[in-house]
């Protein structure tokens, strides 16, 4: 029979709400889980633990000390060299700033070592209802969100994946430069969509048919993985860069691993259903990139987090470096001047200096990948994934 683990990525466990959601509509819609995996980087409420292991098996995984995985890898003769690149976290964890590969590897680690067939993934602000318009407005709407899952899974598929509904990380915005600050981040296939945005106000809502189609971009708040197909895939992978003595993560964990999708036989589709992602946090509150400082604020560290992940996805694509930084930044410098302006925030601007901060971290992150690669092939062998 295949066993089903649901895993989560979380600061503090204090809450059981989120899961308890998942693990509602599991068993609304009769889907077995047969384990919960939570990796947290601060602390876990002895209450909301109990609350948990009345529903299902669950393995709370301390980043600090991920012990069983530790106690494994010791008795499948993992070395300690690739135990150390593996388990443990090349960041202080103090702040609660993980770099999100290295969780997510986590994870799926414990997943494998437990005997998982399958892994879902979702984030602390995902949840299994989607965004539909009524006659009335928008709404929430209940769905099956394991069985969209699972059913592409039964038929082939060795990884699913889907976008969200929601209001986007972009938040309505109207600004000479917008294209600009796009390029500069290597998200210039959404200028259209954000230049229009003050029409969609920038809030997805799920088409009444979805739309099934075979994909390689994944995204690690709702995708479910085969974990019989990392035998041919790399984990994930992101890293973080340092500026002014503050951590900063690089995005793109499940971009990278898109990458070498896209260069794999793996079977990866897009289930068409989208799960609300709270990007904001408050929904239903309208993100006012202009007059809400925490908008702002989770703007921000989105765009440090793209120019920290842009080094080493060009650098993966092949694109040749030297062309890529130098065009990227003079667009990111008009941008962000635009954006400054925009919002009345002049941190936005300070951004160009995470971007050369990133740039010149390269070196670094390329030698970390090789590293994890190396430890990745070494763990797999040690349980029979690579054979």
């Amino acid at each position: 029979m295949v066993k089903i683990a649901l895993g989560m990525i979380i600061r503090s466990l204090d809450s059981d709400a989120e899961l308890m959601s998942f693990i509602d509509n599991a068993e609304k819609y009769g889907h077995k889980l047969d384990c919960l995996i939570v990796a947290y980087t601060h602390q876990l409420d002895p209450k909301v633990e109990n609350r948990l292991k009345k529903k299902l098996p669950f393995y709370a995984v301390d980043i600090k000390n991920p012990r069983y995985a530790h106690e494994q890898f010791k008795r499948r003769g993992v070395s300690d060299a690739a135990a150390k690149t593996l388990l443990e976290c090349p960041v202080d964890t103090k702040g609660g700033l993980v770099p999100y590969g290295y969780n997510r590897n986590i994870v799926v680690i414990e997943a494998i070592l437990r005997g998982m067939d399958i892994l879902f993934f979702v984030d602390s602000d995902v949840y299994p209802t989607v965004l539909e318009s009524t006659p009335e407005g928008v709404a929430e709407k209940d769905v099956d969100f394991f069985g969209a899952h699972l059913e592409q899974l039964r038929s082939g598929s060795q990884v699913t994946t889907g976008e969200y509904s929601g209001y986007n990380i972009l938040p309505q915005a109207s600004f000479d430069g917008m294209g600009d600050l796009l390029a500069g981040v290597q998200k210039a296939e959404m200028t259209e969509y954000w230049q229009s945005s003050e029409q969609h106000r920038c809030l997805s809502i799920q088409q009444p048919k979805p739309d099934v189609k075979p994909c390689t971009k994944v995204l690690g708040g709702n995708c479910a993985i085969a974990l019989s197909s990392f035998s041919a895939l790399p984990p994930f992978f992101s890293s973080h860069y340092v500026l002014g003595g503050e951590i900063f993560l690089c995005r793109g964990e499940d971009t990278v691993l898109g990458v070498e999708l896209a260069n794999s036989d793996i079977v990866c589709t897009d289930i068409g259903m989208n799960p609300l992602h709270d990007t904001y946090k408050d929904y239903p509150a309208e993100p006012d990139l202009r007059g809400n400082r925490d908008t702002q604020d989770r703007f921000y560290y989105a765009c440090t987090g793209w120019v920290g992940r842009n080094p080493f996805l060009n650098y993966l694509k092949g694109n040749d470096i030297k062309a890529t930084r130098e065009d990227q930044r003079e667009k990111l410098e008009r941008g962000l001047r635009a954006l400054a302006g925009y919002t009345a925030n002049p941190r936005f601007y300070s951004v160009l200096r995470n971007f050369d901060v990133s740039w010149d971290s390269l070196g670094r992150y390329i030698i970390e990948y090789e590293q994890v690669l190396e430890a990745w092939r070494e763990f797999k062998e040690r349980t029979g994934l690579l054979i």
